[in-house]
């Protein structure tokens, strides 16, 4: 492995094969920019959500867009540097996704939580080019607790008579999509030549729940 190559070349970068001209592993990274498909879209005005709402989606699309081009040419280069590019926006979209949660709960006012959240994107600056192996934990731990506290919102009395069914069809989304990238990164799930590939498919599944999380913004903006 040369030594701005990826670490994870010294295993293996997923499953799909490794191209040695053009792009590295094109099906991940033509996938890659389904995520920033669905930020584009979440960054498109709809209706009148409440200013909490507006601002999240903002950084939520902001953070889908950057994931979506730090895929792309992670997948396409396989270097030391856009893998960390690639862990890292990854534990952006997820810290946007908790502070969002935890805003939306009441258990913080949006500028602590910012600068909190800022706090933690610096720590996990110096985590994830030191381990980035560690990503997959990472934004499994984040995301879980954004989710924890979600749920537990809807059990609020205002978010009683208030649509849940995106929360509950972006959580479906989400772990099946983080099945299939743990079973593509495992190898449990794997043909590397195909064009079928479990990582394509949980950036696509990933792009799509992160869209029905902005839907169930909109339609829950005023509790």
């Amino acid at each position: 492995m040369s030594s701005d190559g990826a670490t994870c070349l010294a295993t293996r970068c997923f499953c799909e094969a490794v191209h040695t001209t053009g792009l590295a592993q094109p099906i991940n990274a033509w996938t890659s920019l389904a995520f920033a498909l669905s930020g584009v879209v979440v960054l498109l005005p709809t209706g009148e959500p409440a200013h909490r709402e507006r601002i999240l989606r903002i950084l939520l699309g902001s953070a889908l867009v950057a994931v979506g081009g730090a895929g792309f040419a992670f997948h396409a280069t396989l270097t030391r540097l856009t893998e960390f590019l690639v862990t890292w926006t990854m534990a952006a979209l997820a810290t946007v996704i908790l502070g969002g949660a935890v805003v939306r709960r009441g258990f913080g006012r949006p500028r602590v939580v910012v600068l909190l959240g800022l706090a933690l994107l610096a720590m996990l600056l110096r985590i994830l080019w030191t381990w980035p192996g560690t990503q997959r934990v990472a934004f499994g731990v984040l995301l879980a607790v954004a989710v924890a506290l979600e749920i537990s919102r809807t059990r609020t009395p205002v978010a009683t008579f208030q649509p849940q069914r995106w929360l509950w069809v972006a959580l479906g989304l989400l772990t099946a999509a983080y099945v299939l990238w743990l079973l593509d990164a495992t190898g449990t799930l794997c043909r590397p030549t195909s064009l079928l590939q479990a990582h394509a498919l949980w950036q696509v599944l990933g792009a799509g729940a992160a869209w029905c999380l902005s839907r169930h913004y909109d339609v829950t903006s005023r509790a």
